[in-house]
């Protein structure tokens, strides 16, 4: 007898698997193709079950931005789009650029997180506080964005990093130069960051490739530590869609339809798709500020992606959780016996319309207001408990830190 029982559809390696899971102790005890015998059980038989979803890109704001954002509100609205692990952006304000903030950061996430989470440290000449603490990961702007702060010496800082290095690729001088970010300036500043890594040998993740020339650069090169991020906006929403609506401005810029095509064209190539959610008020983004939030719309949009056959569910567990979990080392999140029971239950066939005002986050709007989609998720398990159903957190905030390789 088990403490839970899961009756349904499971995506397991690469297959649609009818039957069972036995969970016990908040970890998957047993997977069968038959039914299994539980205290509870949850019957998803309608509904099929995927590995629990990870977005390795989110701005989770809080400190002197609560009003942006907080770690609750972030989190609860990531439970609310079937996400169970978001990795934190440092570019915060104050930024993480020290041991300090870096702790209050942590006390913060360990108080106030609904979901698991990772934690970065900002690289910008501070080796020495990088060794002071133990972040899941690192980041480095190579060019300014949201906050200002980026790495002068970009190949110092990412050797000086600890672990993976997550960048945000754009040319800081061809910035000034061209404020209005064309692909080069993003293409540019992906040579430089290869180049580095072909030297270096060392983790990277590139964030948010948008352009043809970036796309291409990476997959020339082949490095096998270097892996690299898109996301939905930038696959779904082109520069046209910001002339017509300037709440679209967000970094790296929405493109031509041409760097559009090509990032689908290499799209089973694409190791990570994240949402970088970024948010903010409306009043901020009247103002100027650039960023988009994605964290409750970016899987149903797959799903819906998945309806028009476009993709397929497997892309997703390949994109969320499958490389995730390898390229940042994460351990105990593989769905076989043994590891945490963490999923994300979507229906394929519920069609539902966007409406924003419905978020957790508190940044009510997004480019995806009034569409109507097809494919939602209904359910999001932590360790063998419902934390969302039917749209609902269910409990309090018990996210914890995830088990990364680290250094």
């Amino acid at each position: 007898m088990h403490d839970l029982v899961l009756k349904g559809r499971f995506i397991i390696g690469g297959h649609v698997l009818k039957g069972s899971i036995g969970v016990d102790e908040a970890k998957i005890s047993r997977i069968a193709l038959h039914d299994l015998n539980g205290r509870e059980t949850l019957d998803l038989r309608d509904h099929i079950v995927l590995p629990g979803l990870i977005d390795t890109h989110v701005h989770l704001r809080d400190f002197e931005e609560r009003k942006k954002e907080t770690v609750g509100s972030g989190t609860k609205a990531a439970l609310h789009g079937g996400i169970t692990a978001v990795f934190d952006m440092p570019n915060t304000k104050p930024p993480v650029l020290d041991s300090k903030t870096f702790e209050r950061r942590l006390e913060l996430f360990r108080r106030k997180a609904y979901t698991d989470y990772a934690l970065s440290f900002l690289m910008r000449d501070n080796c020495e506080e990088a060794r002071r603490v133990k972040a899941d990961f690192y980041k480095a702007f190579m060019g300014a964005s949201t906050g200002g702060v980026y790495s002068k010496n970009f190949e110092a800082d990412y050797s000086c990093s600890l672990g993976v290095l997550s960048v945000h690729a754009e040319e800081a001088e061809l910035i000034r130069e061209k404020p209005e970010r064309p692909p080069e300036v993003e293409e540019r500043a992906i040579e430089r960051a290869l180049k580095v890594a072909r030297k270096l040998r060392k983790p990277l993740n590139i964030c948010h490739v948008s352009t043809s020339g970036g796309i291409t650069a990476i997959l020339r090169e082949n490095l096998p530590w270097v892996s690299f991020e898109v996301t939905p906006h930038h696959l779904l929403l082109t520069k046209k869609d910001y002339e017509k609506n300037p709440l679209l401005k967000v970094y790296p810029p929405l493109r031509s339809e041409e760097h559009v095509r090509a990032l689908w064209g290499n799209f089973s190539k694409i190791p990570i798709i994240a949402s970088d959610h970024a948010p903010h008020t409306i009043e901020d983004k009247e103002s100027g500020s650039a960023g988009i939030p994605g964290l409750e719309t970016e899987v149903a949009l797959l799903l819906d992606a998945v309806n028009r056959g476009i993709i397929t569910v497997f892309d997703i567990v390949e994109k969320m959780h499958d490389n995730p979990v390898r390229v940042f080392g994460i351990r105990g999140r593989e769905f076989k016996v043994g590891n945490e029971a963490t999923f994300t239950v979507v229906d394929l066939k519920r069609e539902w319309t966007v409406k924003p005002e419905e978020f957790y986050t508190k940044s009510r709007w997004s480019p995806w207001e009034g569409r109507k989609l097809k494919g939602k998720v209904v359910m999001t398990i932590i360790r063998g408990r419902v934390v969302m159903e039917g749209d609902e957190i269910v409990g309090k905030p018990e996210g914890v830190r995830l088990n990364v390789q680290r250094g």
